[in-house]
């Protein structure tokens, strides 16, 4: 039986912590509830962070309750998914992908890494 994780919620108290300051790359996946395309992309993005297990931390923040945050990335739409790495920016990717697209978009900001 495969356990799905759950992706860690981030705040402004733990975003500098679990994301600019971790030796593993980060992805952040930018949402809010009322946003549908979120929805639909966040099974995508659990499922995912089980394959990247020890590769990519995948967290999530909620954009209504940490807008200082969105906006010092300066996220103007979601989902918006930002990779980071060491504390920098690697890459995004705007819009609801389906899984395997977003698995191949991964695949590529890691091997940047």
């Amino acid at each position: 039986m495969n356990v799905i994780l759950k992706m860690l919620d981030l705040t402004k108290d733990t975003f500098e912590r679990e994301v600019l300051q971790n030796k593993m790359p980060v992805l952040v996946d930018f949402w809010a509830p009322w946003c549908g395309p979120c929805r639909i992309v966040s099974p995508a993005l659990e499922k995912l962070s089980n394959e990247y297990l020890n590769k990519l931390k995948f967290t999530k923040l909620n954009v209504d309750d940490n807008q200082e945050i969105a906006a010092q990335f300066d996220v103007r739409g979601i989902p918006c998914m930002i990779i980071f790495n060491k504390g920098n920016e690697l890459d995004r990717v705007v819009g609801a992908y389906p899984e395997a697209e977003l698995r191949k978009k991964i695949d590529l900001i890691l091997a940047k890494a």
